[in-house]
């Protein structure tokens, strides 16, 4: 019966990195940015979202590259968290890039409504990356959370 508690335990430990990662998706990258859109505070909570997305990954991060762990399962699970939050903060790298070139492109126009609008549609594109990234991250993080669950690497 010990046994069975202790690979209980590292089954839900092994469990934990997934589940944080799939509360970052949800909340910083779906809940929020809706919640900012339907709101007249687009900014302030797209910023909060943001900021909480990186605390998020940065404590994936640290815990899967500097925490001990008491058996090979949980240290893999955490580093796949964390591989996968590599992803999506790649993908925030390529819409900063889109940003930057509609910044760019819409600084050399003549007509400062058609930079407004330049930057509005390029705005919309730059979110592209980050939404597909989502849904593949959310695929990727459930198939990890029923492998950790099952006590598989």
């Amino acid at each position: 019966m010990l046994m069975d508690d202790m690979m209980n335990n590292d089954i839900k430990q092994a469990s934990l990195p997934h589940e944080r990662m799939m509360i970052n998706l949800a909340l910083f990258h779906l809940l929020l940015p809706v919640a900012a859109f339907s709101s007249g505070h687009i900014a302030w909570i797209l910023s909060v979202a943001l900021i909480g997305a990186l605390v998020s990954i940065g404590w994936i991060a640290w815990k899967a590259k500097f925490a001990q762990y008491d058996t090979v399962l949980i240290q893999q699970h955490w580093q796949l968290a964390w591989r996968h939050a590599q992803w999506l903060l790649i993908s925030y790298g390529v819409s900063a890039l889109i940003m930057l070139v509609a910044w760019l492109l819409s600084s050399v126009q003549p007509d400062h409504n058609m930079a407004t609008i330049m930057l509005v549609v390029f705005s919309r594109i730059a979110a592209v990356p980050i939404l597909l990234m989502v849904l593949v991250l959310f695929m990727l993080e459930m198939t990890a959370l029923s492998d950790a669950r099952k006590g598989a690497e």
